[in-house]
């Protein structure tokens, strides 16, 4: 189970030292991998009940906590589907996929996750490096370096894209919006980028629907464990990728895919839990 702190963390001193006190973690690692406004992953832990307690324990202390299965972050059943067009319409959303088109409500969306896709053989080729840390230099390069490291480095053989997932409170599948090909002049957006458009109509969305956009994919402890175990590091390897219809229509990115399935099933978790003290309230 992965035992998650949420955005809304203050990252206050006082909060840090609570936060050691209750895991046992020492401060700077606490620092290191639990920001404001990100998901950070607090421990990993293999015993569910374990994880619970841990959890229990700092919602207790009102840290906004939620525990996620770390199978999720490669479940075949949360595919990965192409949003081909998207819109408008008041409080409803059209999306258009490849076979057919849906209507849902606005507040049926639940989170967005904006970040860079990958496809092709880079992130494999990084993966069977195995690079040790005892071969960084603690020297500031000059240009010199930085030109012999890159002429040092095979040609990378990957396509790299601005991408965004939506995910949705009742559904599992994600539906992807790859700005290379999407079409925002239908949604009237004409920008620089597709990447600059597809921040606009990301904005957009999450006014509407009233959720939060992620945008940490880069620099999340979240993505770094989810990175880890899908070179098969630690006890959990990679499962295989989904075989399922849905999945086949976008090549998978071992770096991007796993963090966003995170990320959305935390905050659908998190909002269920915000409902329910409501409800209690």
């Amino acid at each position: 189970m992965l035992v998650l702190l949420g955005p809304s963390f203050a990252g206050g001193d006082a909060d840090y030292q609570r936060l050691s006190k209750i895991t046992g973690m020492v401060g700077y690692d606490l620092r290191a991998r639990l920001k404001p406004g990100t998901w950070g992953l607090v421990k990993a832990l293999a015993d569910e009940s374990e994880a619970q307690r841990l959890a229990s324990a700092l919602a207790a202390e009102g840290f906004p906590i939620v525990s996620v299965p770390r199978e999720v972050a490669f479940d075949p059943e949360r595919p990965i589907v192409a949003l081909k067009a998207l819109s408008i319409d008041g409080q409803e959303l059209t999306l258009q996929l490849r076979e057919r088109a849906m209507t849902v409500p606005v507040a049926a969306l639940c989170s967005i996750v904006r970040g860079e896709a990958q496809v092709g053989k880079a992130s494999a080729a990084r993966s069977a490096g195995g690079t040790s840390s005892a071969t960084f230099r603690a020297v500031v390069p000059n240009s010199s370096d930085l030109q012999v490291f890159r002429e040092s480095m095979p040609p990378a053989s990957f396509e790299a894209f601005a991408a965004a997932d939506l995910h949705f409170h009742s559904v599992t599948w994600i539906a992807r919006i790859d700005a290379r090909s999407f079409d925002f002049r239908a949604l009237g957006i004409a920008a620089a980028s597709p990447a600059a458009a597809l921040d606009t109509l990301v904005d957009r969305l999450a006014l509407l629907a009233q959720v939060r956009v992620d945008r940490s994919a880069r620099g999340s402890s979240v993505s770094s464990f989810t990175q880890q175990t899908s070179r098969g590091v630690g006890p959990h390897p990679a499962s295989p990728s989904p075989t399922s219809h849905r999945g086949k229509e976008i090549a998978g990115d071992e770096r991007f895919d796993p963090y966003s399935r995170v990320v959305g099933e935390a905050e659908r978790t998190l909002a269920l839990q915000l409902a329910a003290a409501q409800v209690k309230a």
